[in-house]
C-alpha cells in the first residue's frame, strides 16, 4: 500500500474573540465588534470566510478598505436570493409535474409510468453512447427499476393521508401518475421527463413552456441543481453554476436583448430562465420583483461578476 500523501489537519478551534483577531490580522476592518461577535456566534466563523472569497487578494488578505459588514450583505443577499429563488423553483417543479402527468396519463392511462416502454431503455441509452456524435448530448441515467422500486419502499409506510387511502383501498399496487407525482423529488422529475421516449406527447410537454426539447431537459438538471443549493443552504453569490442552462442560439428563441453578452454558467443567466418559465407557468409571480427589489436592496453587491447585463434592467423580461 503506497504512503498517504496526505497531511494531517491541525487548525484548531478558535474562540469568538480570537475568530474576530484572526479576520482583523488578516486586513478585514471590523468597526462594531459587538455586533460582529453576534453575527459569529450564530453564522460559524468557516460559514462567514466562504462569503468573504472575493474579498480577499492573492496572499489570502482581504483588500484594502473591505468591511465586516460588506461581507455580512453578501451574506444576507445569497440568503434572500435562495428564498426568493426556492418559492419560484417550487412554483415551476409543480407546474411541470402538472403537465407531464395530464398529457401522459390522458394518452396512456393514470399508470403509465409503471410501463418501461415509454422510457430509454439501458441497451438503447448504450447504443446512443456508442453511435453519439462528439457533443451531442447523452440521457443521464434513469433506471425505471430502481425508480419503481423507491416509489414501492415509499409505499410501504406512507406518511401521507392519500397514500395510506390508496394504498389501503385500491389496486394496483403503485398509485396513478397524480399521486406519483407528490412522491419524487425534482431531480427525478429531471431525469424522467429527459429519458421519456420521443413522442408527440414528450413534444406537447416542452412546447407547453415555449422551449424546444434540449431547452427544457437543460433547465430542469439545472433547477434541480439550484434547488438543491437552496434547500441546504449553499452559497449561491459569486460561485460558478456547473450545472448551468443551455441557452437559445436562434434568435427566434432568445428572450433576451443582451443575449449575446450573457454566460450561461452566470446566476444572471438562472434567474432570467426562471422568469422565463414563470411568465408562462404563473403569471401572478411576484419573482421579478422580488429580485429588482434584491438588487436595489444590496447595491454592494458586484452584479456583472453575477453576470448582469449592463441594460438588464431594460430587457423586457424584466421591465
Amino acid at each position: 500500500m503506497l504512503p498517504s500523501s496526505k497531511i494531517p489537519y491541525t487548525a484548531a478551534p478558535l474562540s469568538i474573540q480570537e475568530q474576530i483577531i484572526s479576520l482583523q490580522q488578516k486586513g478585514l476592518l471590523i468597526q462594531d465588534e459587538e455586533m460582529a461577535v453576534q453575527w459569529l456566534s450564530h453564522i460559524s466563523y468557516f460559514r462567514f470566510r466562504n462569503y468573504s472569497i472575493t474579498f480577499k487578494a492573492g496572499d489570502g488578505k482581504y483588500i484594502p478598505d473591505t468591511t465586516f459588514e460588506m461581507i455580512r450583505d453578501t451574506y444576507l443577499f445569497d440568503r434572500k436570493l435562495k428564498m426568493i429563488l426556492f418559492e419560484a423553483l417550487e412554483n415551476i417543479e409543480i407546474s411541470v409535474k402538472t403537465q407531464l402527468s395530464n398529457i401522459m396519463s390522458l394518452a396512456h392511462g393514470p399508470h403509465w409510468y409503471t410501463d418501461s416502454s415509454h422510457f430509454i431503455s439501458e441497451a438503447e441509452r448504450k447504443t446512443i453512447i456508442r453511435d453519439t456524435i462528439v457533443g451531442t448530448d447523452i440521457p443521464k441515467l434513469f433506471n425505471h427499476s430502481d425508480f419503481l422500486s423507491t416509489i414501492e419502499k415509499e409505499l410501504e409506510a406512507p406518511e401521507e393521508f392519500f397514500l395510506k387511502h390508496y394504498k389501503k383501498t385500491y389496486e394496483p399496487l403503485h398509485p396513478p401518475s397524480w399521486m406519483m407525482m407528490e412522491m419524487i423529488t425534482f431531480g427525478t422529475l429531471s431525469l424522467m421527463f429527459e429519458n421519456l421516449k420521443p413522442s408527440p406527447e414528450k413534444t406537447q410537454i416542452f412546447e407547453a413552456f415555449n422551449l424546444t426539447k434540449k431547452h427544457m431537459i437543460s433547465w430542469l438538471h439545472c433547477f434541480s441543481f439550484i434547488r438543491n443549493k437552496c434547500a441546504h443552504h449553499s452559497r449561491l453569490v459569486y460561485s460558478r453554476i456547473t450545472i448551468a442552462p443551455s441557452l437559445p442560439l436562434k434568435r427566434s428563441r432568445q428572450f433576451l436583448a443582451e443575449a449575446d453578452l450573457v454566460q450561461n454558467d452566470s446566476l444572471y443567466a438562472v434567474l432570467s430562465c426562471v422568469q422565463f418559465l414563470l411568465g408562462i407557468c404563473n403569471n401572478s409571480s411576484t419573482f421579478k420583483e422580488n429580485i429588482v427589489k434584491l438588487t436595489k436592496e444590496f447595491p454592494s453587491v458586484d452584479y456583472t461578476k453575477l453576470g448582469f447585463t449592463p441594460d438588464w434592467r431594460n430587457e423586457s423580461l424584466w421591465s
